[in-house]
C-alpha cells in the first residue's frame, strides 16, 4: 500500500479545549482530528471532501511549560462614533491568559493519498500546527510503501475508542473534536478516542504477557498496515490505525 509520509517539525504548539474559556487553558496531549483537518486544507489551499482521504499520525514533543499568553480585544468605540468624532474610534482591552504550550512539537503524518505529494511540497499557506502563531516546517515529503503484519507498535498516537478501550491497558480516554464545518464553524462533529502518549505493542505470535503495554484481546486473523522505514523496537515497527474526519465509531454532536 502506497501512502504519503510527511515529517513536520516546530518549536511550540497548543491544542486548546474549546469549551475552556475561563482560566488557565491546558491543551490536547495530541492534535485533534479537526486539526488535523484544518492543517491538510491549508496545504492544499481548500478543504477536501471529509470522506476523500485517511489519515494516521505519530505526535512527540520534548516537554510542556505554561505560556503567560496577552491578547488584546478590540471593538468599535459606539460612543465617539454616536460624538461624531473621526475614525479610528476603537476600544482595546488587554487580557492575560495562563496557556499550556507543548515544546518542539514533531508530527509524523500518514495520509492515503499519494497524489498530493507535489501539494506538501508546496504548500499554498504557511504551515502551521495548531494555533496561527505556531509556525512549522516540513523536514521530509515521501512516498512510501506499507506493509500487512500481524503485529507492529502503536506510538504517540490516537485510537478509535471502540475497539481499542478494552484491548489498550495504557491511555487517555478523550473527547475531541473531529470535523469542524467549513461552511458553518459552529457546527463540530466530536468522537472518542484512545490518546496513546507511549509505545503499545501489538503481540508477536505465541506472545503472551501482563505488561500494561502489550495490547490484548485481538482476533486470530487480526492484520496491520507497518511503516517498514520506522525503527525496530523489540522486533516490530511503527503500525498504523487509519482515522477519518467522518468515520470510526458514534459521532456526538454537543450544544453550541
Amino acid at each position: 500500500m502506497q501512502v504519503l509520509k510527511i515529517e513536520l517539525e516546530g518549536v511550540t504548539t497548543s491544542f486548546r479545549y474549546p469549551h475552556l474559556l475561563i482560566g488557565r487553558q491546558p491543551s490536547y496531549p495530541l492534535p485533534p482530528p479537526a486539526t488535523i483537518y484544518g492543517h491538510i486544507a491549508s496545504t492544499l489551499g481548500d478543504y477536501p471532501a471529509p470522506d476523500s482521504f485517511k489519515f494516521a499520525y505519530s505526535f512527540t514533543h520534548q516537554g510542556s511549560v505554561d505560556d503567560y499568553e496577552h491578547t488584546w480585544l478590540i471593538e468599535r468605540d459606539e460612543r465617539k462614533a454616536k460624538k461624531g468624532q473621526p475614525e479610528p474610534n476603537i476600544l482595546a482591552g488587554l487580557s492575560p491568559t495562563v496557556r499550556e504550550m507543548l515544546f518542539q512539537p514533531r508530527l509524523t503524518l500518514y495520509l492515503d493519498r499519494p497524489d498530493w505529494l507535489q501539494a506538501f511540497r508546496n504548500p499554498v499557506f504557511p504551515v502551521l500546527l495548531g494555533r496561527s502563531q505556531d509556525l512549522a516546517a516540513y523536514t521530509q515529503v515521501e512516498v512510501v510503501e506499507l506493509e500487512e503484519r500481524s503485529a507492529g507498535y502503536f506510538d504517540h498516537t490516537l485510537l478509535p475508542f471502540e475497539p481499542w478501550r478494552l484491548r489498550v491497558g495504557l491511555g487517555q480516554g478523550l473527547l475531541m473534536p473531529r470535523c469542524i464545518d467549513p461552511q458553518d464553524r459552529q457546527r463540530v462533529t466530536w468522537a472518542r478516542y484512545v490518546a496513546l502518549t507511549h509505545r503499545a505493542f501489538l503481540p508477536l505470535e505465541g506472545e503472551t504477557g501482563r505488561e500494561p503495554q502489550l495490547i490484548r484481546q485481538l482476533p486470530a486473523d487480526f492484520r496491520v498496515w507497518v511503516d517498514p522505514t520506522t525503527e525496530e523496537r523489540k522486533g516490530r515497527q511503527r503500525a498504523l490505525e487509519w482515522l477519518t474526519v467522518r468515520g470510526e465509531g458514534e459521532a456526538i454532536e454537543l450544544p453550541s
